[in-house]
């Protein structure tokens, strides 16, 4: 498991996790509700918490997220997660 950490402030939750030896296009990375799963292969012989030559991590997260307000950024070695806390503006409904 890669070193990680979740930070939430007031609109946001941002997920940094330490990927050295990763390429960009090697990661894959699933949103889901309450949780994001990340893997990708290593490409440098460092020493780490890796299962093997990969990176294996899921993230729970504090509440439910949409899944296509998240956007990921590498570089360095870093990847940044940005996670939207808000789920949704409600919706007036005009009763028939």
């Amino acid at each position: 498991m890669p070193l990680y950490n979740l930070v939430e402030t007031e609109d946001e939750y941002v997920l940094t996790v330490d990927m050295p030896g990763v390429r960009k296009e090697d990661i894959d990375m699933q949103v889901f509700e309450k949780h994001i799963t990340i893997e990708a292969p290593c490409h440098m012989n460092i020493p780490s918490r890796r299962h093997g030559n990969r990176y294996r991590l899921m993230v729970e997260l504090p509440q439910a997220i949409n899944p296509e307000t998240v956007k990921a950024r590498y570089l360095h070695g870093v990847l940044e997660v940005r996670i939207n806390k808000r789920i949704g503006r409600g919706v007036k409904i005009n009763i028939e």
